[in-house]
């Protein structure tokens, strides 16, 4: 509609403001803030120009705006501009009026100015009483206002009545799922917690959170994936208040601990969840218009990725981040395409719980849910209608465990600080990454002491340990670390990692495979002119020849286009044993092992990439870790030239043409491009290359990297890697691992026993040569069943 108006009256013209002010309410409703300052400014400029500065509508886009800031020093003038425009033009006992005196006595509560926000309140509640009804939907808001003022003041009789009051109204005149009512609830269970009262704290926490819930499942069945997950961050607070019920209230209540691993279960990876099931349903339904959207939405990925790694060109670094802006938002209006075009095709969301769980884990295992959560304190929390959460009432995050069996109740445990706790991981991280390193048995056994030792008294018996990490935990592998035996966890469990618990449900749905198994190896990157690396100091040398063949990290470099992706020769061998394990298995090598061909592949049973991956840092992510394996001890990715926002498009893999091609088919296949590729019923792909399981970390979501994308495109499991070693162990442990599967050991299970027959080895003892491949997702074996 805009896009008409636009072409047809003037850019100033009204009803073209009107349009803004709706798109810029539908940005704030989703979280999308600073879109939505962008349009109301936009609205702004036209009113006024069009009506002059002293007409209400200008005032009502003033307003807007005013709510989209979370400063009250940008906001308040703003609402008292919009109060003496609307006082004057309408008179003072006008609705429009209290909306504005509502809004000023949010902004005042946040600034502590309680007595300043009561009066501006009940004048707000007497005008829309007086104009509208004692009923009317808008008298709960302030109602519920007035109850956390109350309940700051220590008056919680009081408070609570309030609270009802508000409720019963937004019940009568919204029903019962409507979000505003979710949070009033909210604010109903915290008063029942600051007062002790916690059976019906867990209670009426229960009911906000379903009803939360309903409209998760509602907004993500539509709008693309960065829509979704800015409107699951607007949530972020109810799910640090019901952790915080469990930890800091009723720690020994099965009720609390339960009702917060449902919450964490239902909001974790759920954007991936509903992304993969959007292009599964598209492609499995595959009418020619599905297909034309799926292929505009490959183009359009190809041509962005392209974009970005050519840089500006003859173009200015402007116009160039303009042309990548372009084609983003296209790619994300054919991802909104995609989540239209799939609604009905697939069983919606139904909530998870832990019951559910529990009836799909095996008798043996334990689930390990790890999440982050804020501490909140109850008696300055507020949970406000267009207000975001008191950032003074929140701590600094915290890993949190929460441990599910088939059988019993949930239990759950603080694990402190995520700053002390990735301190650790990083420091654990890089004597993992170097061989030659003496300490990393003490450094396993200090993050174990802080992380498992907790937790192993809540898993019981269990053999089997399913992993679903959270933050940096995500870039560790758990069988490396060492228990109070002096064991290496491998030794007693088997391991197998999730993105969420949930993914247990998922892989319930049985996917056939198309073709035979796929293997892409060695591929002919080209011979460009040699090239002078730069290492972490910004220290130039040489690469030299002999250090061309050996798998490693890609090195520093200004940007892609000036690394050089040495041969992998070792790689054809690997290829060669898969093949004799799997004698049907198509292998493709050389100047046959390109992007296009992997592009082209149609759910093979078992892809197999072993070649180089790459994960390129943007300036924000700091000093990254040294591989101490190179020479010169270069960094293990790149800094590229162009600002890349996606960090899908920061990871990836080298093909045949790497070092030489430009354009589309340029051997460099990112993330976002592979997670267009078709896998639906490939049962495992294994990414024998550097550092593929790395990548940008996002809370609730997992690496944003190859894992991520690969699971996209639809793969029940991924063996991936977490710091680069040699060719020729990787071809050990590669070999081993097919065989294996091939005996009918499940996917977990045959790394397991290959690592541990690599840690009986002398020379291989240390976790640099063994632990580096972690295997996620399925863990049955490749014919299924679990055993």
């Amino acid at each position: 509609m805009l896009d008409i108006r636009e072409k047809w009256l003037e850019p100033d013209h009204l009803l073209i403001a009107s349009v803004l002010n709706n798109l810029a309410m539908i940005a704030r409703a989703t979280g999308e803030n600073t879109r939505a300052e962008e349009l109301y400014q936009r609205v702004i400029e036209i009113r006024e120009k069009a009506l002059g500065p002293e007409h209400p509508e200008v005032a009502t886009a003033l307003n807007n705006l005013a709510n989209v800031y979370t400063d009250p020093q940008k906001s308040e003038p703003l609402y008292l501009r919009a109060l003496a425009i609307r006082e004057k033009a309408l008179g003072s006992d006008h609705p429009e009026v209290a909306q504005t005196l509502y809004n000023l006595a949010v902004l005042y509560s946040g600034e502590d100015q309680f007595g300043k926000a009561e009066e501006f309140c009940r004048r707000a509640q007497a005008i829309w009483e007086k104009s509208l009804g004692s009923d009317h939907p808008f008298i709960s808001y302030p109602l519920n206002l007035l109850a956390v003022i109350y309940k700051v003041n220590g008056d919680y009789a009081t408070s609570e009545s309030l609270y009802q009051r508000s409720i019963a109204i937004k019940e009568k005149t919204q029903g019962n799922y409507h979000p505003d009512l979710a949070g009033t609830l909210a604010n109903l269970a915290n008063l029942y917690a600051v007062k002790g009262d916690l059976g019906k704290a867990i209670s009426t926490q229960q009911r906000a959170n379903d009803i939360f819930e309903y409209n998760i499942r509602l907004n993500l069945a539509a709008g693309s994936e960065q829509q979704k997950l800015i409107y699951l961050g607007t949530l972020a607070d109810i799910e640090d208040q019901t952790i915080m019920l469990h930890l800091q209230n009723a720690e020994n209540s099965t009720a609390a601990a339960e009702l917060a691993a449902n919450t964490v279960l239902q909001r974790k990876g759920r954007v991936l969840d509903a992304m993969a099931k959007s292009f599964a349903a598209l492609r499995h339904r595959s009418n020619p218009q599905d297909q034309q959207v799926l292929d505009q939405l490959n183009d359009t990925t190809k041509r962005l990725a392209q974009l970005v790694f050519e840089g500006p060109q003859r173009s200015s670094a402007a116009e160039h981040d303009q042309q990548i802006r372009a084609l983003e938002e296209q790619r994300e209006n054919l991802e909104r395409e995609v989540s239209k075009r799939s609604v009905g095709l697939y069983q919606p969301t139904q909530p998870v719980t832990v019951t559910q769980i529990q009836a799909a884990l095996p008798s043996d295992a334990a689930l390990l849910e790890f999440a982050t959560y804020r501490p909140i304190s109850p008696k300055a929390y507020e949970f406000v209608t267009d207000r975001q959460l008191d950032p003074t009432a929140v701590g600094e995050p915290r890993y949190v465990a929460y441990v599910i069996r088939a059988q019993g109740g949930v239990g759950g445990i603080d694990l402190g600080s995520k700053k002390e706790i990735d301190a650790r991981l990083l420091a654990f991280r890089q004597a993992l990454r170097d061989p030659q390193r003496n300490d990393v048995q003490r450094l396993a056994r200090v993050v174990d002491q802080k992380i498992m030792e907790p937790v192993r008294s809540l898993a019981g018996d269990a053999a089997h340990l399913l992993i679903s990490p959270e933050g940096d935990l995500n870039l560790i592998p758990f069988e490396a670390l060492i228990d109070q035996k002096g064991q290496y966890l491998i030794e007693q469990y088997s391991i197998s990692y999730l993105t969420t618990g949930r993914d247990l449900l998922r892989l319930q749905v049985a996917r056939d495979s198309r073709t035979p198994p796929l293997i892409l190896a060695d591929p002919a990157y080209g011979e460009p002119q040699p090239v002078r690396l730069a290492t972490m100091a910004a220290e130039k040398a040489p690469l030299q020849p002999a250090n061309l063949s050996r798998r490693r990290g890609i090195t520093a470099a200004a940007d892609l286009s000036t690394v050089y992706f040495p041969p992998l020769t070792g790689t054809a061998q690997e290829a060669r044993s898969i093949k004799s394990v799997f004698p049907e298995a198509t292998v493709l090598t050389g100047r046959q092992a390109t992007k296009q061909a992997l592009e082209q592949a149609n759910a093979p049973r078992v892809l197999h990439i072993a070649t180089h991956g790459f994960f390129l840092t943007d300036g924000a992510e700091g000093p990254q870790e040294k591989d101490p394996n190179l020479e010169g001890n270069p960094t293990r990715s790149i800094n590229a030239k162009v600002n890349i926002k996606n960090p899908l498009l920061r990871s990836g893999l080298a093909l045949s043409g790497a070092n030489l091609s430009t354009g589309q088919d340029n051997g460099i296949l990112t993330a976002l491009e592979a997670s267009n590729l078709n896998l639906w019923g490939t049962k495992l792909v294994a990414l024998s290359a550097c550092d593929t399981g790395v990548g940008a970390i996002r809370n609730g979501e997992g690496v944003y990297g190859l894992r991520r994308a690969f699971f996209l495109a639809g793969a029940e499991t991924l063996v991936i890697s977490l710091w680069p070693v040699s060719d020729y162990t990787t071809r050990e442990l590669m070999t081993s691992y097919y065989t294996g599967l091939h005996q009918g050991l499940g996917r977990g299970e045959a790394l397991r026993q290959t690592k541990l027959a690599m840690l009986k080895r002398n020379h291989r003892g240390h976790p640099f040569y063994w632990a580096s491949f972690i295997q996620a997702g399925e863990w049955a074996p490749l014919d299924g069943g679990r055993r």
